[in-house]
């Protein structure tokens, strides 16, 4: 890896974070809410649609974590390796759930 970091540890961590704002931007813009095109100008409106996305964006990615977790990413990413955020992960098992018309539990959970 070529960095100017001192330590391999820090370096990791950095990148590990940049990781996760990168998906995080692709899931806001086209990847997920496409909030670009709500041409949203009036700040109440902006401010009332930024904590709803908030709310859900949470609540997706604890839903993909725990899909992760439990072993069942394999019903909507690839089996081989992971395309997907853990956003995409969780809207696309919600989507499965409602689709085939199973429950959809509403937790919140820890993502590490």
């Amino acid at each position: 890896m070529a960095t100017n970091l001192p330590d391999q540890t820090l370096t990791v961590r950095y990148y590990r974070r940049r990781m996760w704002t990168e998906e995080m931007f692709g899931d806001f813009k086209k990847h997920g809410f496409d909030l670009e095109n709500t041409m949203l100008r009036h700040a109440p409106r902006l401010s009332r649609l930024t904590l709803a996305v908030a709310f859900l964006y949470v609540w997706l990615l604890s839903v993909g974590s725990q899909t992760v977790r439990a072993g069942l990413r394999h019903l909507v990413d690839r089996k081989d390796r992971r395309d997907l955020s853990l956003f995409q992960i969780g809207l696309r098992f919600i989507e499965r759930q409602l689709v085939n018309a199973l429950p959809i539990h509403i937790s919140l959970c820890v993502y590490l």
